[in-house]
């Protein structure tokens, strides 16, 4: 092994390079180090494995025919112990088909002898680029364990910037007390995770969490939705219901939106409040109520009371321990964090690997406003682990819809609409590039492999895009 530090800094990639060829060996040598490369050349395989264990390497180039072991067992030994390293073999023109048979086993890429300069270069650096993703995800991860352990993951909620953990600070001392509690946030803050957090730190975790959104129930059943009712004390009354009051017990009762409540069940509401009982409609007879009372709202009650439409001795009743939540805007350093979260928890979902989002999205990310707040970039999350990370042209979109309204039209599983809307964009992509593969995978934002991977699935035949062009 010789190993040449061109640069010492931990920033700096490291590569190995494998050929018995020491000319060639020499050759590539000079040329990584002159590209600020730092380089550990072998012309035998008998140090290798060592080194692998010994070092963090950004990506291997290795001639596949050797003494001893050869490139494509040494492809299989990293895809084992290491399957995130990228490999590029380095082939003679008679051992092509071999090089092919090594990226379906997981190479990153293929060179032909004489190795261009060039061509070298743009290989390496695309694998290195991959290599320093994964190494960076693997940080994030440990760092995700590290934080579960600390404050970045207090049930369900996700975020270290100063603001949630004021919130997480905040939470534990409302759990603690019985009173109602009024949460504030815009919509997609995450007011329901914020109402559970507190009921499965309270006393009451073993005991139901109800849940309600007052504007999604029509206005003429919130009322016996809310308090129940006994048989006939309506037209289609034909049994008796139990209303969410009742059903919560000594658990937690969630009104989401409290503010669409209408100002005539307000009333009511503040009763139940006061005396601490309910009477189903239909019956004379109070029942008592034990469950705690967590409100949330997305708008400005002040404004709402002072138009008239939100009762104030309510609001009084409601607000005794108010709990803000805040917006994602403000808290944009925590976005890799819940990308990542996201991210995760869809491979798990699936069962799938999704790559890493790069840091070039990531950082885009961040810049935006989000009014959607952690709602809606967990479905824009979603979104592109399905269908990669690369924008819908609008040709593409539209054909998407027309897909996805035809699956719906013959009731077709989530499988294989995702399939068919895949299949429809990789096609747009080929014919755009005109089958060209490398244009292509960096357009989708995928790995070669992953690319003729697709290709061979959706039997796509390239000659055709080739032709077209």
């Amino acid at each position: 092994m010789q190993q040449t530090d061109h640069d010492a800094t931990q920033q700096t990639p490291r590569i190995m390079v494998v050929d018995d060829d020491i000319y060639l060996l020499t050759a590539i040598e000079q040329t990584l180090l002159l590209n600020h490369y730092c380089v550990d050349t072998f012309s035998t395989t008998q140090n290798i494995l060592p080194a692998l264990t010994e070092f963090e390497y950004a990506a291997v180039v290795t001639d596949i025919k050797m003494p001893g072991m050869d490139g494509i067992e040494l492809l299989g030994h990293i895809k084992k112990t290491d399957p995130e390293l990228p490999v590029i073999m380095i082939t003679g023109h008679g051992d092509v088909a071999m090089a092919v048979s090594s990226i379906k086993d997981g190479a990153y890429d293929f060179l032909q002898k004489p190795v261009d300069e060039d061509v070298l270069l743009t290989s390496l650096s695309r694998a290195v680029e991959k290599r320093q993703l994964v190494l960076e995800n693997r940080k994030l991860s440990r760092r995700l364990q590290e934080q579960r352990r600390n404050r970045s993951y207090f049930h369900g909620l996700v975020g270290n910037h100063p603001s949630m953990q004021h919130l997480y600070d905040t939470i534990k001392k409302v759990a603690a007390e019985n009173d109602p509690v009024m949460l504030y946030g815009e919509t997609g803050t995450g007011k329901e995770l914020v109402a559970r957090a507190i009921h499965e730190i309270a006393d009451r975790s073993g005991k139901p969490f109800v849940a309600i959104n007052m504007g999604a129930i029509p206005v003429d059943m919130i009322e016996s939705d809310l308090f129940g009712h006994v048989k006939g004390a309506f037209t289609g009354a034909v049994q008796q219901k139990t209303g969410k009051f009742s059903y919560a017990g000594e658990g937690t009762l969630f009104l989401d939106e409290i503010n669409s409540l209408p100002i005539g069940l307000q009333t009511k509401l503040l009763r139940v409040l006061e005396e601490k009982t309910i009477t189903p409609l239909g019956s004379n007879v109070p029942v008592p109520v034990h469950a705690r009372i967590i409100a949330a709202t997305n708008k400005d009650l002040s404004e709402e009371i002072a138009k008239g439409r939100f009762r104030q001795d309510l609001f009084f009743r409601l607000n005794v321990l108010p709990v803000t939540i805040p917006p994602l805007r403000e808290r944009s350093e925590d976005i890799p964090m819940l990308v990542e979260y996201y991210r995760q928890a869809y491979c798990h979902e699936r069962h799938q690997d999704v790559e890493p989002f790069n840091q070039k999205t990531l950082r885009s990310l961040q810049k935006e406003a989000w009014p959607g707040n952690v709602r809606e970039l967990k479905n824009y999350v979603r979104r592109i682990c399905i269908f990669g990370s690369q924008p819908f042209t609008d040709k593409t979109s539209q054909n998407s819809e027309q897909l996805i309204k035809q699956g719906i039209k013959e009731h077709l599983p989530l499988k294989s609409l995702i399939e068919q809307v895949e299949k429809k964009y990789l096609i747009e992509i080929l014919g755009k590039n005109q089958g060209q593969i490398t244009q292509s995978y960096e357009d989708l934002g995928i790995s070669r492999k992953s690319l003729y991977d697709k290709i061979n699935k959706y039997d796509i035949n390239l000659t055709v895009f080739r032709q077209t062009g």
